[in-house]
């Protein structure tokens, strides 16, 4: 039994020593390393190419976010000029309309006469009936409130007349003012708050 151990020892000795073994074992690690690289360049290639469908799908999308968020802007710019419209097209519905403040209110009045009598012992103009289209109250009633006036002129000669003179109700507690749509309304008074605090930034107030 020990010469056969030396035997195959003296036998594995030589082996390992030689070239061919030697040879055998490279092409062996090599192929191995091959095999791997092999698989390692495979999942690579499915990875980029993962990776490049997911880079398409994304600019996809974004293609596509890019085109919905024109369209808003679209329908956003259509809405607003739609909306610009019908505000122009009310506020010239109004050409011929005044707000009056400031007149106490009677129980049975007749605003038609409250305007004339406004107008001819306040402001020195006459206005016949027939100038008077209508004229009414806006708002609900309420004890002690001094709801504002509307009225129409039949026409626009006649409003324009009364505005050039409305200056002599100064101090009198009576205004006279257009008769704006509240978009209109909101501009001027955002226009009217600026314009104070600009006066306020030059006198030091």
């Amino acid at each position: 039994m020990e010469k056969a151990a030396e035997l195959a020892a003296m036998v594995t000795t030589d082996l390992l020593k030689s070239e061919e073994f030697e040879s055998l074992i490279q092409r062996i690690i090599t192929k191995a390393i091959e095999t791997k690289l092999d698989r390692i360049i495979l999942q690579l290639e499915r990875q980029e190419a993962r990776i490049l469908d997911l880079e398409l799908k994304v600019d996809q999308k974004e293609a596509e976010c890019k085109e919905l968020a024109e369209r808003m802007k679209e329908l956003d710019e259509g809405q607003q000029s739609q909306s610009s419209a019908l505000n122009n097209l009310e506020q010239y519905q109004r050409r011929n309309s005044l707000r009056i403040t400031g007149i106490p209110e009677t129980p049975g009045e007749l605003t038609n006469e409250v305007i004339k009598k406004v107008t001819s012992e306040r402001l020195d103009v006459t206005i016949a009936d027939a100038s008077i289209d209508r004229s009414h109250r806006v708002g609900k009633y309420q004890p002690g409130v001094k709801r504002a006036i509307l009225v129409k002129f039949v026409a626009h000669s006649t409003k324009v007349e009364v505005m050039k003179v409305r200056r002599r109700l100064k101090s009198t507690g009576v205004m006279i003012t257009e008769d704006l749509t509240k978009p209109n309304l909101a501009l001027l008074r955002k226009s009217e708050s600026q314009q104070e605090s600009e006066t306020r930034v030059v006198y030091g107030w």
